[in-house]
Parts: structure tokens; C-alpha cells; sequence
């Protein structure tokens, strides 16, 4: 029974030390919201419709959270628990006017005995003011980084969201961003779970595969012949004090397992962990059998699951409510979903965000996305390696690593985010930027509770500088903020990109009108440009990168569209990002890459406005999650221009089967099929086959515009991989002239609407003459695809499916870069 389960909290700000205990409260005449726990105390202003409250009115002031309950009428006869998951940041608890404790980390549960009787009764939760305990004298760091609000942020157990100069603006969590329990002691009942399951390196090519399944349970009384159960094999749990609670300890061993695999590359098979007790059986959790490791000779940075290395592409993860910290978990589960099904096979969790919790990582295992986990450090030199607060940092790295190991998806566990970065850029030399707590004390640490993680001291790192691309982990901004050309995605030869492509990327029209009223009145908007990342000390942001790359693409001058054409001006904004996602993603992912991971720097936006994510701030994909879904499907086809030798197609492929098929490349005037050619084609399991689009036909062509022995002819080349039966497996389409093209005011772009299952219709797209990518906008349906050329006289099917607003048949429309009007379909 938890007495706060169906709890109405709310909270009120109070000047910083005014108020000690909950005695004060009722006489402070403080100003209190309604509040949703977990929550926030930015999130309780946005419910209840008040404005955004700044990081000083909330790091600022000591925040106050109560709840009432009631007790039954044998409380008194029962031990109980105040269970606290995540208090962010500094905070104390009281229950019924007793001080049960407090604690100063965002990231640690906590558990009170608490003195509970019948009747009425209050939870109390003071949240420090955080600016009060900053502005006390601190030993000097080894080095000091701009990036962080306060240089005495490195002290506190907290995220940096909304404490960081230049970053999108978000208000920084306060209260109870985790849930809150009160709870009545079960002598049986699992407190804490640690799941390990172990296999060989590589699956044996005959016989038997074993595996074996290590049990830590935590209670809080002892129990007799408990016995854990996994795939029918049992084994007894040993019962043993472990402090004031109680451990069952076991190991079960599995003759034969099924691996698991990330999507695309196999199934994610996993196994119940159920324990019998004397009167009931316990699932525990589940477990998946998967070897992985990190191939790092030569400087290289190579993931392997099984023994099969992994093409790692994805984003980085942000919290999807950054204001009230506390998202609908359904709704997480979905993006995680639809996250795999466009073909990713990674998420990392940067550094200054905050741990994912366990449904997260149970989504992940479920939908087989790989997890790069950073510890909660990001931007600033680490405590003194040998210190309490290092000290404390190791402890929670134990607990963080212990709690995450029983899941298949755990791949690399890493000391933080530009932790040796910030210091290298100063120009320090490697003994002031290098750290012996992230070189030894902690991987030390995690090797004993998660011995077959890999571990990576900072992201990004492995180089004689910590910046390298050409070496080991790298975050990528050549093209991007420092505005290097596109050739730069081979010149750099980036080893794994942790994250890059760092674009100010508008989200679609549905978003710009819901949010700020269309295009001229978003860019006329200050709040648009706050969703621009901005590097601290920078003169520029990310809408100025764009901007530079509008003119180096696409030859307009975005000043002059944005003052008199602002609808054309947000689509040539989106049409980079696509371009450069795209051209990025098959630089890397093709054979004889040195890459071998790519991470998108954000799944999401912080905020309405031109933000860095694959999808905006309300969970709608924008122009570039359309992109990477392409480049990043299991089965794919990638072109690149190897200049004078032609376009080289790469045929990609994760899964474990050989896909067998046809290779189809057509050669494409403005409004017709000049050439095509065809030929069979063999693609082995987890590999590629490598072509070169001209070899298939009868004789040279300037495929790529190389040699320019005249005119250009050439308005797209296509490649088509189909299957036995004619189906289309995959396609990519290359554009000699590169994008710059001027509108077509008679493209003649045609769409047709058929229902197809389960409530979603089917929008067949076709095209009279070239269509520069074709946009599909339906709201209130998401579309399997959008943002694609269309070659004249192909036809381009793409699923609508409905989300929970829509109604009956859609309405939208499909257009193009290159048109000069939209298409309306479905009125």
C-alpha cells in the first residue's frame, strides 16, 4: 500500500534559509500551486497556466512540496518507508512534522523509515536554494570551463539542463522529478534487483550456446528456500544479511540460449527471471544473453554484439519534458519504437542530463536499441581524484553500472561529456585535462558490477587530443558550426561520431503555425531564436550556421528570403539539415569507412523554434528524422561521388540472412528515363556489396559531372534494390548538379488516397518531372516518409498512419523544393 499514491501535492517558492521546518508554513503566507509529483516546480506553474519562472527564481529560492494523506487504522501497528527515487537537488523530508533526513544528490533514491499513524498526515519536501550553497568558497578546479551556469556546479550531484551558458533555455529541475512512496514494510517484497547474464564473445557455429543468470535480490527480512527460475532451469537463492535489510544471492545456468541482437542485425530474445517464495512466484525482471565489446586498434572505435560489428547510428537522448521532468511513459515507449523502426541502433545519454530510469532501459532491451549511458558529468574538471567528492561520485557510478548491467542494451559506459575536451581546448597540457579517477578509479569500480561493459573515460576522447575525429570518439562539428565544406565528412575521417550534425533545423509548418502563428510571425518572434544552441563566447548560433549553409548549398541569400519570403526560407533551413544528414550518414556507413557510429546530437527539441533535434519540441518529426531514417535502415542503399571515378552504390546490409535480388539504376532527364540498367545482385548477412552505378551500363557516363565534356544531362540518377518478387527493398537517388535548382512552375506532382489497415490510409505520389524533395504533410497522421526526390514518371506509395487526434480521411498536402505551389489532397 502506498498512502501517497493518489496524493494532491502542491508547492510554493520561499526566500532561501527563511523557513526551517514545516512548522513556518502556514504562518509565511507562501504563494502555493498544485503539483504533480513526480514533477517539477517549473512543471507546476505550467500547469497551472503561470509564466516560466527563470533559473533564478527556481535555483534561487528554497522550494517547498507537501502532500497529505491518510493513514489506516492500523498504522501504528507497521513499519513504514518514505521512498524517495529522485529529489532534485538538495533537499529534506519530513513526515508529520519529524525530520526523517534529506540528501544532496538529483540522482540518488533514498529510503526513510518513517513513524506513521491513523488519520490524517503530511509529507513535507524542502528543496534547497541552490544559488545560496554555490556562492560558498570551493577549492580552485585544475581548470576552469565557460560552459556551466556557476564553476561550483561541479560540486553538485545535478544535471546541467537549463544551467549552462548558451544552451537552449529550460528551466533547471527542482523537487521531486522522481516518484515519491509511502509504504508499509513487506518482509518479502523485492526492495532492490541486480541481474547479470552472461555468454561466450561470439555464438559457437554448432552445439549448444550456455549462458548464466546471477540473482541479487534485496528485502527487508529474511526468507527460506527461495528458489530462482529462468527458461524452466532453477537454482537455490542463498539468504544472508546485507546491513539492516536481506540478500538472495544464486546463480542458474542455461544449457542453450538465444542471443540477443540489435535491430536489424537479429531478435531481441529475452527471458523472465521469476523467484519462488513460500506463498508466490516473483518476476523479477528479464535478461538477455549478449556478448559486446570495442575494437580500438589503430585508433579505431568499432562496437560488437555477438561478435558482429555494429554500424552504431542514432541521437542522443534529452528528457522529452524538460520543464516538468516527468513524461508519460506510454509516450516514451513510442518514440523509443519509432526510434528503431527508422533504423537506429543506438541512443546515448549525454552527461549533463540525467540517468535514464529502469523502464527505459526495459524499452530499449524490447525494441533493440543500444545504449551508450554517460555518467552525470559533463563540461567541467572532476573532483579531486582522491576526495569525499570523489568519493561520492564513485559510489554512484557503482550503483548507476549495477542497476544497468542486467540489460542487453547496455554497451559503453562512459565518464561523462567534455570533461577532457574543455580542458585540452584551453590549451592545457594533457596532465591538467587527463584524470586518474576517469583513467582508473572508476573504471575499476564499474568492472566489478558490470566487468563486459566497455568503458570510455569522457566523450569525446581517444586522440593525443581528446578532440580528434581521426581517432577513437569524437564529436563532430566540422560541418556544422565550424562551417567546414561537405568534403569535410571524408577528410575528417571521423572513427565514431558520439555526436554531430549540429543544425538549427526548423520544424515542419504544423508546428511553426500551432506555435507561433506561421513563418513571418515565428522569425519575427524572440522565442524562436532561443531554441538555437549557441556555443558560450560564440558570436554565432546555429541559425547563422544554417544560414551559411542556405547560401553554400542551395546559392540564395537567407537574409533577403527571410525579409520577403519566410515560408521559402524555413524550407531551404530544413533542406540542409537533410542534405547534410544524408550525405553524412552514406560517407560513413559505407564499406571502407574508417566510421563506425554516428549519433544525431538530439532526438528531440528543448523548445519550440529551430532546435538541433530529429523531432521538435512536441514530438513531430522534422525534415531530418526522414533523412537519417533512410540512410539508416537495416537494409539500405547509399550512393557517394567518388569524382572521377564515378558514383559508387553501397549496399548495405545488418541483418543475419543474405539478401538476394535485383540492382535497377535509371538515368533521368528533367521530364523523362534517358538510360537504365539492370543486374543481379548479392548481398551477404551482416555486410555490404559494393558497386559502381556506371559499370552496369553500356559505356561511360559522367554520372557525377566530373569530366564535363559539356552540358549537364543528368537532373537525378536512381538505384532500386529489388527482391525476387519485384518488391522494392530499398532505394537512394544522387543528384549530379548538386541541390541548388530553381522552381518548377509545372511539375505536374500528382496524389491519390487509398484506405489501408488498421485505420491508416495509403498516399500514392507521383511526379510529370523531376520533384526535388517531396514534402508530405498530414496532420494529425505521422508518414512513413517525406523529404525524398521523385524521379518523372515514378510513383512513391508512403503510409499515413493516424495518430490519436485524427479523424476520418486525411487532409494534407505534398510538395516540393523545386515546385512552386503545394498539391492539397483529400478535400
Amino acid at each position: 500500500m502506498d498512502l501517497l499514491a493518489d496524493v494532491a501535492w502542491e508547492c510554493a517558492p520561499a526566500p532561501a534559509g527563511l523557513l526551517a521546518s514545516p512548522a513556518a508554513l502556514d504562518s509565511a503566507a507562501l504563494d502555493w500551486t498544485p503539483a504533480a509529483v513526480p514533477g517539477t516546480a517549473a512543471g507546476a506553474w505550467r500547469d497551472a497556466g503561470r509564466a516560466e519562472p527563470s533559473a533564478e527564481d527556481l535555483d534561487g529560492a528554497d522550494w517547498w512540496f507537501r502532500g497529505r494523506f491518510t493513514g489506516p487504522p492500523d498504522a501504528g501497528r507497521q513499519r513504514w518507508f518514505l521512498e524517495l527515487d529522485g529529489v532534485a537537488t538538495v533537499w529534506d523530508a519530513w513526515v508529520d512534522g519529524t525530520h526523517l533526513g534529506g540528501g544532496d544528490s538529483m540522482f540518488a533514491a533514498t529510503r526513510l523509515a518513517a513513524a506513521v499513524g491513523p488519520g490524517p498526515g503530511e509529507v513535507v519536501l524542502r528543496c534547497a536554494a541552490l544559488d545560496l550553497l554555490l556562492a560558498e568558497r570551493r577549492p580552485r578546479p585544475r581548470w576552469k570551463s565557460a560552459l556551466p551556469r556557476h564553476p561550483n556546479l561541479r560540486w553538485f550531484r545535478t544535471t546541467l539542463l537549463g544551467r549552462q551558458v548558451g544552451w537552449v533555455p529550460t528551466p533547471p529541475p527542482v523537487g521531486p522529478w522522481r516518484p515519491v512512496r509511502l509504504v508499509a514494510a513487506d518482509p518479502t517484497a523485492v526492495v532492490g534487483r541486480r541481474l547479470t547474464a552472461s555468454c561466450g564473445a561470439v555464438p559457437p557455429s554448432a552445439g549448444a550456446d550456455p549462458g548464466e543468470v546471477e540473482v541479487v535480490l534485496t528485502l527487508d527480512g529474511p526468507v527460506e528456500g527461495a528458489v530462482v527460475e529462468v527458461a524452466g532451469s532453477r537454482a537455490d537463492l542463498a539468504c544472508t544479511p546485507d546491513g539492516d535489510r536481506w540478500a538472495l544471492t544464486g546463480r542458474v545456468v542455461l544449457d542453450h540460449v538465444e542471443r540477443w541482437w540489435p535491430h536489424g542485425y537479429g531478435d531481441q530474445r529475452r527471458y523472465p527471471v521469476r523467484v519462488h517464495l513460500a506463498d508466490r512466484v516473483v518476476e523479477v525482471g528479464s535478461v538477455g544473453f549478449r556478448s559486446v565489446a570495442v575494437d580500438r586498434d589503430g585508433g579505431a572505435f568499432t562496437v560488437s554484439v555477438n561478435g558482429v560489428p555494429i554500424f552504431c547510428r542514432g541521437a542522443c537522448w534529452f528528457p522529452t519534458d524538460p520543464v516538468g521532468w516527468s513524461p508519460d511513459q506510454s509516450g516514451v515507449a513510442a518514440a523509443l519504437s519509432e526510434a528503431a523502426a527508422a533504423g537506429w541502433t543506438m541512443v546515448r545519454i549525454p552527461g549533463g542530463t540525467a540517468y535514464p530510469d529502469d523502464s527505459f532501459l526495459d524499452h530499449c532491451d524490447a525494441v533493440g536499441l543500444l545504449v551508450w549511458l554517460d555518467l552525470m558529468s559533463a563540461q567541467a574538471a572532476l573532483p579531486e581524484d582522491d576526495g569525499p567528492a570523489a568519493a561520492v561520485l564513485v559510489d554512484e557510478t557503482v550503483t548507476v553500472a549495477a542497476e544497468a548491467a542486467g540489460h542487453p542494451c547496455l554497451a559503453v559506459l562512459c565518464g561523462g561529456e567534455q570533461i577532457e575536451e574543455q580542458g585540452a581546448m584551453q590549451g592545457l597540457g594533457a596532465d591538467r585535462w587527463r584524470s586518474a579517477l576517469l583513467e582508473e578509479v572508476l573504471p575499476a569500480a564499474v568492472a566489478g558490477v558490470a566487468p563486459d561493459v566497455p568503458w570510455v573515460t569522457s566523450s569525446p576522447s581517444g586522440g593525443d587530443l581528446p578532440f580528434r575525429t581521426d581517432t577513437g570518439v569524437c564529436h563532430y562539428a566540422g560541418v556544422g558550426p565550424y562551417l567546414r565544406p561537405l568534403t569535410d565528412l571524408r577528410l575528417a575521417a571521423p572513427r565514431f561520431v558520439s555526436e554531430g550534425i549540429a543544425f538549427a533545423v526548423p520544424p515542419e509548418p504544423e508546428t511553426v503555425d500551432r506555435c507561433f502563428g506561421g513563418a513571418a510571425q515565428a522569425l519575427a518572434d524572440p522565442a524562436w531564436r532561443q531554441a538555437a544552441h549557441r556555443d558560450a563566447g560564440a558570436p554565432t548560433d546555429l541559425v547563422d550556421v544554417t544560414d551559411h549553409y542556405v547560401t553554400e548549398l542551395f546559392g540564395e541569400d537567407p537574409s533577403a528570403l527571410a525579409a520577403h519570403d519566410p515560408d521559402r526560407y524555413l524550407e531551404l533551413a530544413r533542406a540542409v539539415g537533410v542534405e547534410v544528414i544524408e550525405q553524412a550518414l552514406s560517407e560513413w556507413r559505407r564499406p571502407g569507412s574508417p566510421c563506425a557510429g554516428a549519433l544525431a546530437i538530439a532526438q528531440r527539441d528543448l523548445r519550440p523554434g529551430p532546435g538541433w533535434g530529429l523531432v521538435d519540441a512536441a514530438g513531430r518529426p522534422k525534415a531530418t528524422w526522414w533523412a537519417l531514417a533512410r540512410t539508416a535502415a537495416p537494409l539500405a542503399v547509399l550512393c557517394t561521388d567518388e569524382g572521377v571515378n564515378g558514383l559508387a552504390v553501397h549496399l548495405v546490409h545488418d541483418g543475419p540472412g543474405t539478401v538476394s535480388g535485383t540492382v535497377e539504376v535509371g538515368l533521368h532527364g528533367a521530364a523523362h528515363l534517358i538510360e537504365a540498367a539492370s543486374a543481379p545482385v548479392t548481398v551477404p548477412g551482416h555486410g555490404a556489396t559494393v558497386l559502381r552505378a556506371d559499370a552496369l551500363l553500356d559505356g561511360f557516363r559522367d554520372l557525377t559531372y566530373a569530366y564535363r565534356f559539356g552540358p549537364r544531362a543528368l537532373e537525378v540518377v536512381t538505384v532500386v534494390l529489388r527482391g525476387p518478387d519485384g518488391a522494392v527493398l530499398a532505394e537512394a537517388a544522387y543528384l549530379p548538379g548538386g541541390p541548388a535548382r530553381p522552381r518548377d512552375p509545372a511539375l505536374g506532382l500528382q496524389a491519390g488516397l487509398e484506405r489501408a489497415d488498421g485505420g491508416a490510409w495509403l498516399l500514392s505520389v507521383s511526379t510529370d518531372r523531376f520533384a526535388q524533395r517531396v514534402q508530405v504533410r498530414f496532420p494529425g497522421f505521422r508518414a512513413s516518409d517525406s523529404w525524398f526526390h521523385l524521379a518523372p514518371g515514378q510513383v512513391r506509395q508512403v503510409l499515413l498512419r493516424p495518430g490519436t487526434a485524427a479523424r476520418g480521411r486525411p487532409t494534407g498536402s505534398v510538395s516540393a523544393l523545386n515546385a512552386t505551389g503545394q498539391l492539397t489532397v483529400g478535400r
